[in-house]
């Protein structure tokens, strides 16, 4: 088993960890622009923000699902699969509480900008959006990268499964196998221990018979010695 399978599922969990401090370096970034929610650089922190979220919920998900898979086929040792149900929690706590720092925050500085004339806000946006168009595009590239390599470690982890289901088919002939000569083993013992049973009861039989002749016999010659006496 080569050392990307063995150690799938922490790449993965470390890629949920860079991709968690990057929203809350996005988050930190817009919270410093004051809450000006009609500007270019807001709006496209908020929609890097809201990917982030969305693929992050993803790549967490993957994680229970293939760590509950490690647990269900007993794949890593016991304190390995305790060290991730730790990990996991962690990382699932601290995606809720990103998740609740973005709708507070979002909400935040809607209220401000609700205030201001919608003509204002038009105006505002309009000059950068050149800007959010290439700021998007490099995000979706990022995400899209970012997803590659998920599927290039669930790739792994799919074939890790193979060879292990393999392999438990493979064991399970071998067992299947041992049973069979062992049936065959127990057949012939037992037509043995049959043989062997008649073998002794012929034996007996003939004793017994050869106890009745000599009984006859020695009635037979008491009877003459009576007679001649």
């Amino acid at each position: 088993m080569s050392l990307v399978e063995h150690d799938s599922w922490d790449i993965e969990y470390e890629g949920c960890e860079r991709l968690r401090h990057q929203i809350l370096v996005l988050l930190n970034q817009r919270r410093q622009l004051g809450g000006t929610a009609a500007a270019p650089e807001y709006v496209r922190l908020t929609s890097s923000i809201e990917a982030s979220l969305e693929q992050l919920r993803k790549d967490v998900s993957h994680l229970k699902v293939a760590l509950d898979n490690d647990i269900l086929w007993e794949l890593c040792p016991a304190e390995e699969l305790q060290r991730r149900r730790i990990n996991y929690d962690k990382l699932a706590s601290q995606l809720r509480e990103a998740d609740a720092k973005y709708t507070s925050s979002t909400r935040a500085d809607q209220l401000p900008a609700s205030s201001s004339s919608v003509w204002q806000g038009a105006s505002a946006a309009a000059p950068g959006r050149p800007q959010d168009v290439a700021a998007l595009r490099q995000q979706q590239e990022a995400i899209l990268e970012h997803q590659n390599r998920g599927l290039e470690v669930l790739s792994a982890t799919i074939s890790r499964q193979r060879n292990l289901a393999t392999q438990l088919g493979d064991e399970v002939e071998d067992q299947n196998n041992i049973l069979d000569n062992l049936a065959n083993t127990m057949d012939r013992v037992e037509l043995g221990v049959q043989r062997e049973t008649r073998s002794i009861s012929q034996v007996n039989r003939r004793d017994s018979t050869w106890g009745y002749w000599l009984v006859i016999v020695s009635l037979f010659v008491a009877i003459i010695v009576v007679i001649l006496l």
